[in-house]
């Protein structure tokens, strides 16, 4: 079997990665810049770049190369993720802690035991496929899929270890590009001015995905979020449904949007309740994401710890020292270290601005 070598100029790419990623690019600059590059040092015949949720790692954003049936495969791969127990899913693979991982590897080199390779990459003459998730602050900013045809020889281990340096600069990157946009009293104002009329909105999705019966409301959110088709259920949309389906996977279905105006869109989801008519349907909800809805991914983005998030939530709900030391179980002088390091993380130093900071007050 051939072994694939990194292409000529890696060094240079990552170098040139590694700066990109530190400039102040909106993220989808920064998803399509790294993938072009890696692209010229990792060859690969196909490959998705999925922006991420960072407290349920649902996708949010999607760029696809190579792939003439980019919704059919999509499709595919992601049912895979909740219903399937197969190789390097992507949840087991950001529980785990690793960032970049080969189907071959995993499979000892036999494929056929993977039921993606089988639904999905063999019919369409693909073979390796190697997982990568940039991460930043213990959190998953991105995933991304990159899939080699059968006369390819499978990704090395020197490539594997290459695109794992790379993957923390994609993290870094992204994760400080919504740093400056995510402020909750910036991206209600955004949104309310872009639409002063925007309300929640429902869709009624059936078994397969498609949208049956939406609101005006919803109507109006869909028309501002991406599709690559005209058909086509939006990926947030169709990944919180999924979600709600498989309701095993131990992370809410829900995500947040960044829209191109810079607001943020919640969009969760909750299955109906069947009736006489047929099997159940999955309601999706899309609004504009309340400040409390905002805190998880606030949290993820200053890389505070599950402790320093229990404390500041208490913080924010009004509570004070004492309180919050009773009902966290430690001590006054924990708390304190615990709110001086999440002081230092955010950039503030005082309640009052860490209130304004992450709860738009």
């Amino acid at each position: 079997m051939r072994t694939a070598r990194l292409g000529s100029g890696a060094a240079a790419t990552r170098a040139a990665i590694e700066a990109l990623c530190a400039q102040p690019l909106e993220p989808e600059v920064i998803v399509q810049e790294v993938a072009e590059r890696i692209g010229r040092v990792v060859p690969h015949d196909t490959a998705a770049w999925m922006r991420t949720d960072p407290e349920t790692l649902l996708p949010t954003h999607a760029l696809t190369l190579g792939l003439p049936d980019a919704d059919s495969v999509a499709a595919a791969k992601a049912r895979g993720e909740f219903v399937d127990h197969d190789f390097n899913r992507f949840l087991d693979l950001d529980r785990s802690g690793r960032t970049v991982a080969t189907l071959t590897a995993a499979t000892g080199g036999d494929l056929t035991r993977s039921d993606r390779h089988q639904a999905v990459y063999a019919p369409r003459g693909l073979h390796d496929e190697l997982r990568l998730l940039a991460r930043s602050a213990t959190s998953t900013w991105a995933l991304a899929c990159l899939v080699r045809a059968a006369d390819a020889p499978p990704f090395s281990a020197e490539e594997t270890r290459y695109l794992a340096g790379i993957a923390r600069h994609v993290g870094d990157g992204l994760r400080a590009a919504l740093i400056r946009t995510a402020r909750p009293a910036h991206t209600a104002e955004t949104a309310r001015t872009a639409d002063p009329g925007a309300g929640p909105g429902m869709l009624v999705l059936d078994e397969q995905g498609r949208i049956e019966a939406a609101t005006a409301e919803a109507t109006r959110w869909l028309d501002r979020l991406p599709r690559s088709g005209p058909g086509e259920t939006p990926l947030p949309v169709a990944m919180v449904a999924l979600q709600a389906q498989s309701g095993h996977t131990g992370r809410p279905a829900r995500v947040r949007v960044r829209l191109a105006d810079g607001g943020w869109l919640l969009v969760h989801a909750d299955i109906l309740v069947a009736g006489a008519s047929g099997p159940p349907r999955v309601a999706v909800m899309l609004e504009l994401a309340a400040p409390a809805e905002l805190l998880p991914v606030l949290f993820a983005l200053h890389g505070l710890t599950d402790r320093e998030r229990q404390v500041t939530g208490l913080l924010l709900a009004g509570h004070g020292t004492d309180d919050v030391a009773r009902q966290l179980h430690v001590s006054r002088h924990t708390v304190r270290d615990h709110i001086k390091a999440t002081f230092g993380k955010v950039g503030v130093s005082s309640r009052a601005e860490l209130t304004a900071t992450l709860a738009g007050a």
